[in-house]
């Protein structure tokens, strides 16, 4: 088919943001044989702004996109997040292309009313809805026209290419790694901050909070494949299978991850492929053990490396995406189907 993927591809990161969903889910669509014209949509808005501002751009990439549908004549329009896209603009595409299919698909928390407005005003012109939280917030998002379902956070090959693992012990920077900003999150500054106290003799990289400052593109690579153990912490674990997509850069890279436990993440991953603790006494433990049991440690990093390479990477995830949008059921055979059923 031919596909038109409006979505942020972050070219104006230069490449320090390699790992995000939208290259992922792209490469994916690609690889199942479609023709796939990328819109980036906030590159766009900024490029058709006089003073580069995707805000003061957002108007023009409207009209721009109306314009690639006309030009492509896409048999499917998928869009990422696409805040800046109205839904006139999708009701316009309609009208100019009847036949066209409309999935979106968003990995963001879903929990801020005020964040997701914009998804509730394009479900009258969306033919499927996916997102990577689960539940009752995901199915207050469902219509009968437009049903939602849950997906996974997706790993690539060609970006998730190392094999933490395998590391040697004498290229072993970190026991234990974290990314992520604390800025604005109490409790996360709160449990990290615990954390250290429960670690002094062990070593604990922290990356973007506790003062530190963050770390991009392959130099972050680098740390990974480097470190033994990783924290998967999200900003709430206490909504059905809503983790960060971090979870995929970490596990995907092959090196051990650590995740609260309270999401139900327990139906994608087993306890032998990502290790679940319940408050930081308990994961400063696990942490331990692990630090000092390489053989188990190694046993488990790698059927979590495996099992998200194999279910849970970008050309299954943008399938299901493919199937859901066209309303076909094949969507039902995905290896995370049992957790996310059309509503």
């Amino acid at each position: 088919m031919r596909i038109v993927h409006a979505a942020n591809l972050q070219f104006d990161k230069d490449g320090a943001h390699l790992w995000n969903q939208d290259q992922k889910i792209h490469h994916g669509l690609v690889r199942l044989g479609h023709f796939v014209y990328p819109f980036s949509i906030n590159d766009r808005a900024r490029m058709l702004s006089p003073v580069k501002s995707k805000t003061f751009g957002k108007g023009r990439a409207n009209k721009a996109l109306v314009e690639t549908c006309r030009n492509v004549h896409p048999d499917l329009l998928i869009l990422g997040h696409a805040q800046y896209i109205t839904a006139d603009t999708l009701r316009e595409i309609r009208r100019i292309l009847p036949r066209i299919r409309i999935g979106l698909w968003y990995v963001d928390p879903l929990w801020d009313e005020a964040e997701i407005r914009h998804l509730r005003e394009r479900t009258g012109v969306l033919d499927a809805l996916f997102c990577s939280t689960g539940g009752p917030l995901l199915e207050s998002l469902a219509t009968a026209e437009c049903p939602a379902a849950f997906i996974p956070s997706a790993v690539d090959a060609g970006i998730e290419c190392h094999r933490a693992f395998e590391t040697p012990d004498d290229e072993i920077l970190h026991d234990l790694l974290f990314f992520g900003r604390d800025k604005g999150e109490p409790g996360r500054r709160e449990f990290l901050r615990e954390l250290k106290a429960l670690l002094p003799d062990l070593r604990v990289g922290y990356y973007g909070c506790l003062d530190q400052p963050g770390i991009f593109g392959w130099e972050k690579e680098q740390v990974i494949r480097r470190s033994k153990m990783a924290l998967n912490l999200s900003r709430r674990s206490d909504v059905p299978l809503y983790s960060s997509s971090r979870i995929a850069e970490l596990m995907g890279n092959g090196i051990l991850t650590l995740t609260p436990r309270g999401a139900g993440l327990e139906t994608l991953y087993a306890a032998d492929e990502l290790v679940y603790f319940d408050q930081p006494a308990d994961l400063a433990d696990k942490v331990r053990h692990f630090a000092t049991h390489a053989a188990e440690r190694i046993a488990v990093a790698r059927k979590g490396w495996e099992r998200n390479h194999r279910d849970y990477n970008g050309t299954e995830i943008a399938r299901f995406i493919v199937d859901g949008t066209r309303g076909d059921d094949a969507w039902k055979s995905a290896p995370w189907a049992g957790a996310s059923t059309f509503r």
